[in-house]
């Protein structure tokens, strides 16, 4: 799926796409910033999301290097119009203190198979948006998909 790049149309396709079940947040998706920041994507930068103890967790995989653990789960984005998302949420004590401020919403455009984020950082209690990103799930290496 072709994302677009511009923020009006990321914006308006955020909040038309449609509420993410937490129990399909399963595999690893393939990360592509949209706006702000460069893409990693020919770094090969991934999410694996897998279900543990009834919780959804995962972490990034950039270089083949894992970072930035997080749990999932559900909220309300109160940026603009009041939407269910799914909340990537980075504050656990294993991650870089720099880390753990990242929130991430994301929405299912494509069930299952595409998403579009919001990357937030949380300051001061306030979260600060700062670009868009898209997740596409791809067929899952079971070597990258241990946890």
């Amino acid at each position: 799926m072709k994302f677009p790049r511009d923020s009006r149309e990321l914006s308006a396709m955020f909040r038309n796409a449609s509420d993410p079940a937490l129990s399909e947040l399963a595999g690893e998706y393939l990360v592509d910033m949209l706006t702000v920041w460069p893409s990693f994507k020919c770094l090969s930068h991934r999410k694996i999301i897998y279900q543990k103890n009834n919780k959804v967790l995962g972490h990034n995989v950039l270089l083949n290097v894992t970072w930035g653990r997080f749990f999932i789960e559900e909220d309300i984005c109160k940026d603009s119009d009041p939407i269910k998302v799914a909340v990537i949420n980075y504050n656990r004590p294993e991650n870089l203190f720099y880390v753990r401020p990242i929130r991430d919403h994301i929405r299912c455009v494509d069930k299952g198979m595409h998403y579009i984020g919001r990357f937030n950082y949380l300051v001061s209690g306030r979260l600060m948006f700062l670009g868009y990103f898209s997740l596409e799930k791809t067929n899952c290496c079971p070597k990258l998909c241990r946890h």
